[in-house]
């Protein structure tokens, strides 16, 4: 579908990345603002009757290069090798800057410099950190009595000193509220952000708990049953065929009353490894319950299932499994394996994986039984 040229314009302006278009997005509305600000100095100095001459020219390309430049180095992607690509602490410093020679041209308007100065540091409220904020507070109060010292002295007639004493102790005063306010948001900030990822991680805890089992490491049954379902799906929608096989430890339970229940569990977790060596990285092994697994073969039919059971027997018979005092036990397995057929349910195709599972062991066990 053909883009809009609205569309085309937006991305010439903002490009396609999500996370640069919105950086973006922040300075235009910083340029924007710097426009209108721009543009109203202007006609207040109109108004007055003045003429603004060479140094409020010179002003206004200073103000709008700025931010210019700035565009341009997000824009460029220059700016992603900085600590913060938005280049915030260096907007609202250019900003403050600005204003603060904005308010040397202002003359008798100048007081309207203050409440965009509180726009300007209100933009990083949100995102400054504590420190940042008092820094450039304190970068504002010095830009603003630096220039407010040299007006008074300049021009005393348009800013008298008296006046703007006055208006520095306001400043004196405002700011540090302002970042007071900015430093409590900022940890505001951070504890909300340390709370997402303690609940991310908790989440991702309970995510483990709820699909995977403790002692393996493999996905437990609940998990098991969603895979089995959606590979059911996929065979109906795509016609591909799908097996199943249900895997026995033999004689397990000699292992735990000769060595104990701690070498029951080493026996079960090196079944767990080696099995997942033994098969391919589409199939999946899982524990279904006590020293029964389960081996789901997605898209897979009988003859390639077959060897890789074959596989997963040979390679566990191989096994020697360390259960403490120098002692090593050796297992075998039981496998019963049967495809999937599209006139059934999951449930029948499991009851006959589970009836090849009792032939294999009433059949001398370490076999795979096949239907």
């Amino acid at each position: 579908m053909a883009m809009s040229p609205f569309q085309r314009l937006s991305d010439l302006w903002l490009g396609s990345d999500s996370t640069q278009r919105l950086r973006l997005r922040q300075t235009s509305l910083a340029m924007a603002l710097m426009v209108i600000s721009v543009g109203m100095l202007h006609y207040a100095v109109r108004v007055s009757g003045r003429e603004g001459g060479l140094a409020m020219w010179a002003w206004t390309v200073y103000a709008l290069g700025g931010m210019a430049v700035i565009y341009a180095a997000i824009r460029s992607g220059w700016s992603l090798r900085a600590a913060d690509p938005s280049l915030t602490r260096e907007q609202i410093a250019f900003a403050i800057s600005a204003a603060a020679l904005g308010y040397a041209q202002a003359g008798p308007l100048r007081g309207a410099c203050f409440p965009v100065l509180t726009l300007i540091l209100m933009f990083g409220m949100f995102q400054l950190r504590a420190r940042s904020a008092y820094e450039l507070s304190l970068f504002a109060l010095v830009w603003f009595g630096g220039v407010m010292g040299v007006m008074a002295v300049l021009r005393p007639e348009a800013y008298p000193p008296a006046v703007e004493i006055g208006h520095f102790v306001m400043l004196a005063c405002m700011l540090p509220a302002v970042a007071v306010l900015t430093a409590r948001l900022s940890r505001i900030r951070r504890r909300l952000s340390d709370q997402r990822e303690e609940l991310a991680r908790a989440l991702a805890q309970l995510q483990a708990i709820a699909t995977r089992d403790e002692l393996t490491g493999l996905p437990n049954r609940r998990q098991m049953q969603a895979l089995m379902d959606q590979e059911l799906l996929r065979a109906l929608r795509h016609h591909h065929d799908f097996c199943i096989a249900l895997v026995d430890l033999d004689h397990f339970k000699r292992v735990n009353d000769e060595h104990g229940h701690a070498a029951g569990d080493a026996v079960l977790r090196a079944f767990a490894q080696g099995g997942q060596t033994a098969m391919r990285g589409t199939d999946v092994l899982a524990r279904w319950g006590g020293e029964e697994f389960i081996v789901l073969l997605p898209e897979t039919a009988m003859p390639p299932a077959v060897a890789g059971m074959e596989r997963l027997r040979q390679q566990t018979a191989a096994l020697r499994i360390d259960v403490g005092s120098g002692v090593q036990v050796a297992i075998t397995v039981s496998i019963g394996l049967t495809g999937h057929r599209r006139s059934e349910t999951l449930a029948q195709t499991l009851e006959r994986a589970d009836q090849l599972l009792y032939k294999a062991k009433a059949e001398g066990r370490n076999r795979t039984c096949i239907d």
